[in-house]
């Protein structure tokens, strides 16, 4: 019995070694210049796997693109079987900006 424990616990302990962890979450970010409205006809892409992860990943874009932009207003929409963040914002020379995030990957999963 002794014997059989230490081999199921040897293999848990390897299948924990192998497993893998999921990158950070990342937003597919157009080549070029941004425009001051990015459309849910060409939405930014978020890829995450939980909400948590896709709304930082959100931010952070946000943050990186738009320094210092005001806080934003936020409206979801659902087309094709898609879900899409749409936040707008002023952008800190004042713009107003609208940015659409595809968040169909990480919509819905905690």
């Amino acid at each position: 019995m002794r014997i059989v424990l230490t081999v199921g616990l040897i293999a848990l302990i390897a299948a924990c070694a192998t497993a893998t962890v999921s990158s950070p979450a990342s937003v597919v970010t157009p080549t070029g210049a941004l425009s001051d409205t990015i459309d849910c006809d060409h939405p930014l892409v978020v890829k995450a796997t939980s909400e948590g992860e896709g709304i930082q990943a959100e931010r952070d874009w946000l943050d990186a693109h738009y320094p210092n932009h005001s806080r934003y207003a936020q409206a979801l929409a659902r087309s094709s079987g898609r879900s899409f963040d749409i936040l707008t914002f002023n952008a800190g020379d004042g713009r107003p900006i609208s940015v659409c995030f595809d968040i169909t990957s990480f919509f819905g999963r905690f």
